[in-house]
């Protein structure tokens, strides 16, 4: 019969036999010795299903045995035993399962000791078997040889597998080897605990310095952001929420940079507009500014005449080729009105051959692609602003939110600035329509005041005199003359010589004028110059007698002036002078009836010819 006995089998059982009976062994590995107890024990087995493990003492040693009943097919039993190798059972030997310095001991239900590879004294052995009833472990400690141990045993369950009596196992470790580790672990354990606080402290620093960097940039960052450095930028590269809140800060940088760039650009519209309310003043800031916050290539104003709808007065910003705004004069035709924006509304044109008769070439030669915002004023369009780029342009909506709220203001500026300009013109038309009342009371008379005017605003320029002065003087020229409605017709257009008398009410003119003038504020300062435009240089003129620089400039100019006019012109009680004749008598009374620094701008003055002092702009065209 071959021998099923493998390697592995040899590992694990010293001898296999199959037995047939008393006399009738099969061996096939090993020499399976069986005592006749063991024999008589295998041929009264009732549950040939079931396999029994033996324990046979012989000598000092315990024998172990697993048997198997089988049934052949005539009937008779069969019965296949295998001896067990003990020292595989016991965990000892070559392949030692035993923990260190470990004893271990075997026991049957009887305290019968089947393997101990120590000494188990006596009433160890009772109070194992005393416990043995339990299945719970037990432990307990005992003296031997004067060491101290201490024995845990627990009993062995077999007849889930095998029929067979219940072990007990038996483990003995020194005091000693017990207390070890606890002893190790006192010497262990400060060291331990060093070295966690060490790593915990370790992973603290690197966690705070992890927190604590992305803060101080954030601090860093806010803190140049108060101080309005708006193009502070935060890098954070961190991989978890201080990165995303730096993308955060950042955004929130460049929208307030871009809100207070926006307030900038408005307030500097607003100081144009309080510093002047010239129309070309305020477009020239507005058109500079505009071009700087939306970096443009052109922008532009075309703003609708207000008596020639189909015009637009547009102004130019280019700065690619100038630093000027240029002003040009362009048609609006019925084609485009589909480009002109409605009110709050906005137009995107793309210039793609034709253009709108309303944009400049100046314009459309440096960019393609427009905004166009309407400036409304009175639900009427008023004009348009034009914003131009070369490349195409995504305008957001904070972009036309500013654009519209800068045109709107813009809008406003300019209402502004037309109505002051149309109560100047109302204020010059009102002066002159005076001057034409006074000139007009005699036909000798007639246009006398605007002549004067317009010399003395010639020689006013001449000696340099500022704008504010002259504008004055304009004024006052006008009505210097306005005393006269007092004096009575008879007097101002007498043919004759004017007795003493009537030359005395004549003197009181300019005196009567200051008293018209005096309630009205706005002509306050013209009043000066009214009063002493009939006083000479040398003190001996009316109605006061002042002299030399007690004279107002105005007065001494207006003087030369009045003078030139009056005798240049005729009257009923003699004909006009040569012009010859009446420059040679201001000249000759220098320093006596005038002031000789004015009578020298005089001269000047009259050798301009009125087209080039007009061509100069060295007069006002109102």
């Amino acid at each position: 019969v071959k021998s099923p006995f493998n390697e592995d089998l040899k590992k694990h059982f010293k001898a296999l036999a199959m037995i047939h009976g008393p006399g009738d062994i099969v061996r096939f590995a090993g020499d399976i010795r069986l005592s006749g107890k063991l024999l008589a024990q295998l041929t009264t087995r009732k549950d040939p299903g079931r396999a029994y493990v033996d324990f046979d003492q012989a000598e000092s040693t315990t024998r172990v045995f697993i048997e198997k009943t089988f049934k052949a097919g005539d009937g008779s039993s069969r019965y296949l035993v295998a001896e067990v190798d003990p020292i595989y059972l016991w965990g000892i030997g070559y392949g030692n399962t035993l923990p260190p310095m470990t004893d271990v001991c075997i026991l049957d239900q009887q305290r019968t000791i089947l393997f101990s590879s120590f000494p188990v004294p006596a009433r160890v052995l009772f109070q194992i078997h005393f416990d043995s009833a339990s299945l719970e472990t037990r432990s307990l400690s005992f003296a031997s040889d004067g060491e101290k141990f201490f024995l845990g045993y627990w009993p062995m369950f077999l007849k889930s597998k095998f029929e067979g009596t219940n072990l007990i196992v038996a483990l003995r470790k020194t005091h000693d080897n017990v207390f070890a580790p606890l002893s190790n672990f006192k010497v262990l354990f400060p060291l331990v605990a060093l070295l966690s606080f060490w790593i915990v402290l370790f992973l603290s620093i690197i966690s705070i310095r992890r927190s604590m960097v992305p803060l101080e940039k954030l601090k860093e960052g806010a803190r140049r952001l108060a101080l309005r450095d708006f193009d502070t930028r935060v890098t954070i590269q961190s991989g978890d929420e201080f990165e995303t809140l730096a993308d955060t800060f950042n955004k929130s940088a460049a929208h307030l940079g871009r809100q207070f760039h926006a307030l900038e650009t408005m307030a500097e519209i607003d100081q144009a507009i309080l510093s002047s309310l010239s129309v070309q003043s305020i477009v020239s800031t507005s058109l500079k500014r505009m071009h700087d916050f939306f970096s443009c290539n052109a922008v532009s104003f075309g703003l609708i005449q207000p008596r020639q709808t189909n015009i637009f007065h547009t102004y130019n910003y280019v700065p690619d080729r100038d630093d000027r705004v240029h002003e040009e004069f362009l048609p609006i035709r019925p084609e485009d009105s589909h480009n002109l924006p409605p009110n709050n509304g906005h137009v995107i044109l793309d210039i793609h051959g034709s253009k709108p008769s309303f944009l400049s070439e100046r314009i459309t030669e440096n960019a393609r692609h427009f905004l166009l915002l309407p400036l409304y004023l009175n639900n009427t369009l008023y004009g348009i602003l034009c914003l131009g780029h070369m490349a195409l342009h995504a305008y957001t909506d904070d972009d036309l939110a500013h654009a519209k709220r800068l045109s709107n203001q813009v809008s406003v500026a300019l209402s502004n600035a037309r109505l002051v300009e149309e109560l100047e013109l109302l204020n010059w038309g009102t002066l002159e329509a005076l001057a034409r009342t006074v000139d007009a009371k005699s036909k000798w008379t007639a246009g006398h005041s605007e002549r004067a005017a317009e010399l003395s605003i010639r020689i006013a320029r001449v000696m340099g005199c500022d704008e504010a002065s002259i504008s004055t003087l304009h004024r006052a020229a006008f009505l210097h003359d306005i005393g006269k409605i007092g004096i009575p017709h008879s007097i101002l257009d007498k043919p004759g010589k004017l007795t003493e008398a009537e030359f005395d009410q004549i003197k009181e003119h300019p005196v009567i004028g200051a008293k018209i003038l005096e309630p009205i504020e706005a002509y306050a300062d013209t009043i000066p110059i009214i009063i002493q435009h009939h006083e000479r240089f040398d003190g001996k003129g009316y109605p006061y007698g002042l002299a030399g620089e007690e004279l107002t400039l105005g007065a001494r100019i207006l003087s030369v002036a009045d003078v030139y006019d009056a005798l240049i012109s005729s009257r009923p009680y003699r004909q006009g002078w040569v012009e010859e004749k009446v420059i040679q008598l201001i000249v000759d009374e220098s320093g006596r009836q005038f002031d000789p620094n004015v009578v020298d701008a005089f001269k000047s003055a009259i050798s301009w010819s009125i087209d080039d002092i007009l061509n100069e702009g060295r007069i006002s065209s109102k």
